[in-house]
C-alpha cells in the first residue's frame, strides 16, 4: 500500500471514528447547542447519518469566509491550524463576530436586501451614503434590529440626510400614480421583513392565479393587500431640485394627518396595476387582522410588523440560509403559511415547506430572547456541531439528506468574497474610494453598493464578471459561468496578482516575492503558498506534483503555482 492508499484510509477510519462519536452524543442527548439536540436527533429517529465533524483547515477557512468575507492571513491561519487548545473553534468564532470585518459582511448581505444604490433616480450620492452608514453603524454596534425596522419603516425627511427614507426613495414610482409606490414598498417590506411576496395579489386575488405556488396566497384578495397597503397610504413624496440646469433629484419623504388608501387614479396615468375598485380602504394588517391606534400609520405598521413573531422567524431563517446555503423556510422569501405548520398538513402532495419547526420555533425564541441582537444568534449557529460539519460525506448521498443539514452545503464564494480573498491570498490589497466616503476602502465588502469602486474599472468590471450585479436591471448571481471562468484566468489585472514578474504593476508587494524572499528550500515555499491561498498546507501528493513541475527561476514556478491555487475549485467554493 503507498502512502496515498494508507492517508486516504486513514481519512476514512478518522471520518468512521468521528461519524461514530456523533451517533453515541445523539444517543446520550450529550449536546449543549439546542440547533444540535433539534437536528441530530431528527436525524436519528429518521436513520440520516450526518458527515464527519469538518476538520480544523475545512472549518478555518469555512468561518472566515461567512463571517469576514475572506480568507485568513498566512499568519492566521498558522497559529489556529498549530493551537492544541481545546476551546480554539469556539475562540476564533467570538474573535471573528466582535471585528469590524464582521460588520462588513453583515452590511453588505442586508445592503444585498434593501438595494439602495445612487444610479436610482431618486438618490444620489448623499442619500446612498446616509443610508449606508447608518446600516453599517446599525450592524457594527449590534443595534436591535426591531429597533433599525422600526426606524427605517417610519423614517421621514430628505433622503440626502434622514436614515431610512432612502429605502422608500429605492422604491418609489416616480411616474406612475402614488398608489403604485405604497403597492410597491409594501411588497419589499413584506418579502424583506416577513419573508412572503405579496406582489401578486398586489393585481389579482389569489384564487385561480397562486394554487400552484402559495396556498395561503391563494386564500388572499386584493383587497386585503389594500388594507396592508393602506398603513403607508398617508406617506407622500415631494421632489424637487437646487439645480436647475443638471436636475439633481432631491426627495423629501414625510406622511399627511389624514386620507386612506383609494383607487381613485388618473386616467391619463393608471399605472402598471389593474383598475383598483374606487372606493376607501383603512389599513388592517393581513395576518392577524389587526388596526392602527393612532393616525401615525407607518410607526403603527413597524410597532405591529416587529411584534409579529413572523418578524423574527424570517430574520433568523435569512441568516440560517445565508450560513447553510438554504432556509430551513426555503426559500427564505417565499414563506407559504399553509405549509409550515406540522400540525395542519397541507393538502394532497404539497410538501411542508418548514423542514423543522421547532428548530425555527426555538431559534425566533434565542433571537428575541437576545434583544434581536444578531452577534448571539451567530455564535450560537456557528459554535453548533451542525454548523461545523464537513462537506464531504461518507457513504451514498441522498438528496433527501438536504433538508436534515446533514453536511455542510458547498457554496461559490460570492464576488466581493473572491475579490477579498484574491487580494489576501496573493497580498496585493489596493485602496479604492468610493464617492463621497472620506476614507480609503481595502475590501470589496467595504463598497456602499454596486457601482463602487467607481474611479477603478478593473475592480468593478472584476466583480460585474463573477456576478455582483447592479441592484436595479442584473440580478446577482453566483452561478459559474464561462465568461466568469475565463476571465478569472486569463484577465491581466488576475494574472499580474499572482506573478513575480518585477514588471507588474501589482507585485512590488505580492505574495511571491514574499513567500520566494523568506522561504529557505523550495518545500517550504510550497507550503507558504499553500497556506497562504488555501489556508492549508499541501498533502504530500500535492507537495510532490508542485516540486515535479518547477521550471525557471523559483519566483516565475511560484507564480504560476499561485495562479493555479487560485483557479481550483478549492479556491473558489467555501466548503
Amino acid at each position: 500500500m503507498d502512502i496515498v492508499e494508507l492517508d486516504r484510509a486513514y481519512q476514512q477510519f478518522g471520518a468512521a471514528a468521528r461519524k461514530s462519536q456523533v451517533s453515541s452524543k445523539l444517543e446520550s442527548a450529550q449536546f449543549s447547542n439546542f440547533i444540535d439536540q433539534q437536528l441530530f436527533a431528527k436525524m436519528a429517529a429518521d436513520k440520516v447519518s450526518p458527515a464527519a465533524k469538518s476538520s480544523d483547515t475545512e472549518f478555518l477557512r469555512r468561518v472566515y469566509i461567512d463571517v469576514t468575507g475572506r480568507i485568513p492571513t498566512p499568519s492566521a491561519a498558522k497559529a489556529f491550524l498549530e493551537s492544541n487548545d481545546p476551546d480554539k473553534r469556539a475562540k476564533l468564532i467570538d474573535q471573528l463576530v466582535d471585528s469590524p470585518a464582521y460588520a462588513d459582511q453583515l452590511t453588505t448581505f442586508w445592503a444585498n436586501k434593501f438595494k439602495v444604490t445612487r444610479s436610482h433616480e431618486s438618490i444620489g450620492t448623499l442619500g446612498r451614503n446616509t443610508f449606508y452608514e447608518w446600516l453599517r453603524k446599525s450592524m457594527a454596534d449590534d443595534r436591535p434590529y426591531n429597533d433599525f425596522a422600526r426606524e427605517l419603516i417610519g423614517a421621514a425627511g430628505e433622503v440626502d440626510t434622514a436614515p431610512g427614507t432612502q429605502f422608500f426613495a429605492r422604491w418609489m414610482d416616480v411616474n406612475g400614480p402614488i398608489q403604485d409606490s405604497w403597492d410597491d414598498i409594501t411588497d419589499k417590506i413584506t418579502t424583506t421583513f416577513l419573508g412572503y411576496k405579496t406582489e401578486c395579489i398586489s393585481c389579482h386575488n389569489g384564487r385561480a392565479h397562486l394554487e400552484k405556488i402559495n396556498l395561503y396566497l391563494t386564500r388572499r384578495t386584493r383587497s386585503q393587500f389594500w388594507q396592508m397597503s393602506a398603513f403607508l397610504s398617508r406617506l407622500q413624496f415631494v421632489r424637487w431640485s437646487d439645480d436647475t440646469i443638471g436636475f439633481r433629484p432631491r426627495v423629501i419623504v414625510n406622511d399627511r394627518n389624514y386620507g386612506t388608501y383609494t383607487g381613485s387614479v388618473s386616467p391619463t396615468n393608471p399605472g402598471n396595476r389593474p383598475l383598483r375598485i374606487n372606493a376607501k380602504t383603512e389599513p388592517v394588517y393581513m395576518t392577524t387582522g389587526e388596526e392602527p391606534q393612532s393616525g401615525n400609520w407607518r410607526q403603527e405598521f413597524g410597532r405591529m410588523l416587529t411584534a409579529d413573531r413572523q418578524f423574527a422567524k424570517a430574520t433568523v431563517n435569512h441568516i440560517w440560509a445565508y450560513l447553510f446555503s438554504h432556509g430551513i423556510v426555503d426559500p427564505p422569501e417565499a414563506w407559504d403559511f399553509e405549509r409550515t405548520d406540522p400540525l395542519k398538513p397541507p393538502p394532497g402532495d404539497w410538501p411542508l415547506q418548514n423542514s423543522h419547526p421547532e428548530l425555527l420555533e426555538r431559534l425566533a425564541d434565542f433571537f428575541i430572547a437576545n434583544n434581536y441582537q444578531f452577534k448571539p444568534l451567530f455564535r450560537q449557529i456557528l459554535k453548533s456541531e451542525a454548523y461545523q460539519l464537513s462537506s464531504t460525506y461518507q457513504g451514498k448521498w441522498d438528496a433527501a439528506y438536504v433538508k436534515y443539514f446533514a453536511r455542510h452545503e458547498a457554496r461559490r464564494l460570492s464576488a466581493e468574497e473572491l475579490y477579498d480573498s484574491l487580494t489576501t491570498a496573493t497580498r496585493t490589497e489596493q485602496p479604492m474610494l468610493a464617492a463621497g466616503l472620506d476614507r480609503v476602502l481595502w475590501y470589496a465588502n467595504q463598497l456602499p453598493d454596486p457601482n463602487e469602486p467607481s474611479t477603478d474599472f478593473r475592480v468593478v468590471d472584476f466583480m460585474n464578471n463573477l456576478g455582483r450585479g447592479n441592484w436595479l436591471t442584473i440580478e446577482r448571481t453566483s452561478e459559474a459561468t464561462i465568461l466568469g471562468l475565463l476571465y478569472s484566468m486569463n484577465d491581466s489585472q488576475n494574472v499580474n496578482r499572482t506573478s513575480g514578474n518585477s514588471n507588474a504593476a501589482v507585485s512590488s508587494r505580492s505574495r511571491i516575492f514574499e513567500v520566494d524572499s523568506l522561504s529557505p528550500t523550495d518545500e517550504e515555499a510550497i507550503r507558504q503558498l499553500f497556506l497562504a491561498t488555501l489556508s492549508r498546507y499541501p498533502s504530500d501528493q500535492e507537495l510532490s506534483v508542485a516540486l515535479r513541475y518547477r521550471n525557471g527561476a523559483r519566483a516565475q514556478w511560484l507564480s504560476d503555482l499561485q495562479w493555479a491555487l487560485v483557479n481550483k475549485l478549492d479556491f473558489i467554493f467555501n466548503r
